[in-house]
């Protein structure tokens, strides 16, 4: 989704879409793209204030040189003082130790039409998990933590959350702010 700023970030089933918003307005970005549905539909060539990775649409890139090579992609269209703010997925230590345990790490939530979303989380070491929501067949992800290369190589600043707050490893939220190339 492309927006100025006349035209706020919407973010769709998202309970922190006024948070983002507030975000884009601090920011005052009148170049927006959205990146949160995924990064198959990336533009080719773009100059955007700021670049929202909302659901962290790098959660399914398993390996290091990948991911760097992903953020360096979506960098690669931010204007100069431009800035991509992720919200990754993260899995504090406490979680973690839940999700190592034989019966895995359970989260439940109730969707708007009133089902309950059941998922189990199985942690496979090197901050990856096996997700089965619902029963079906399980996804692989990988969490972020405060080591990543693909974020030290990219001078990111991490925080626990779009206030840029500082982070907190016990929290359960993790922001990466990756600036354009200078």
């Amino acid at each position: 989704m492309l927006a100025t700023s006349g035209d706020l970030v919407e973010m769709r089933l998202r309970d922190d879409a006024t948070e983002w918003k507030a975000l884009v307005e601090r920011l005052e970005a009148r170049r927006v793209l959205d990146i949160g549905s995924g990064l198959d539909g990336l533009p080719e060539e773009g100059e955007y204030d700021l670049i929202v990775a909302p659901n962290d649409p790098f959660a399914g890139i398993l390996e290091d040189g990948a991911r760097a090579a992903a953020i360096a992609k979506v960098r690669g269209l931010l204007a100069r003082d431009g800035l991509l703010v992720i919200e990754g997925l993260y899995v504090p230590p406490q979680e973690d130790a839940v999700a190592s345990a034989p019966d895995g790490l359970v989260r439940e939530r109730k969707l708007a039409d009133g089902s309950v979303e059941r998922e189990v989380w199985a942690a496979l070491g090197e901050h990856q998990y096996e997700i089965c929501t619902n029963g079906s067949s399980p996804v692989r992800v990988r969490a972020w933590h405060c080591g990543e290369t693909a974020l030290r190589e990219s001078d990111a600043r991490i925080a626990g959350g779009l206030d840029e707050r500082d982070f907190d490893p016990w929290g359960d939220r993790l922001i990466a702010v990756v600036p354009g190339w200078s």
